[in-house]
């Protein structure tokens, strides 16, 4: 996969962005389909991301109705973040969720175990996160992510949209 950089601090960031951008589009592909199932309109155009160490080149995809009112963006915006292996961001008009990619169970914490509070045991700060790929955290309280689906990802267009499927 080429990337097209636009400015490049530290060359061992070029692989995590490679990644990042592989697992994007790994993403899109099924999004494009399910959106042309319910007949909707994808743009695609290029976009520059902005990061601490790299500007570089994304795809974004823009979702539009057949009558061409734009009810989305889906924007990849980050191949670092605190919780997870990268950032996609879904923004309409009603609002903004976010996906975060995530591997082995998601981010662990430690804390002192109940049996024994002077010994301290490895948590998942998520529940739900059982394979790695795309996920949507529901409620940061709850602590509850999901995988995303056909069913969850059309669900997040109608909350950033309002738009009824």
């Amino acid at each position: 996969m080429d990337i097209e950089f636009e400015r490049l601090e530290n060359e061992a960031v070029r692989d995590t962005i490679r990644l990042y951008l592989e697992r994007v589009e790994q993403l899109y592909t099924p999004i494009k389909q399910w959106l042309t199932t319910e007949n909707l309109v994808i743009v695609s155009s290029r976009v520059s991301t902005i990061e601490r160490q790299a500007i570089y080149k994304v795809t974004q995809l823009t979702v539009k109705t057949p009558e061409e009112e734009t009810l989305a963006e889906i924007k990849a915006t980050s191949s670092k973040v605190i919780v997870g292996e990268g950032l996609i961001e879904i923004e309409g008009w009603f609002g903004k969720e976010t996906l975060v990619y995530m591997t082995d169970g998601g981010p662990q914490i430690m804390k002192p175990s109940r049996n024994d509070r002077s010994k301290q045991v490895r948590v998942q700060m998520y529940k739900g996160i059982d394979i790695d790929g795309w996920y949507w955290i529901e409620n940061s309280r709850r602590r509850r992510m999901h995988l995303v689906d056909q069913a969850l990802f059309l669900e997040l267009i109608t909350f950033v949209s309002d738009y009824e499927f």
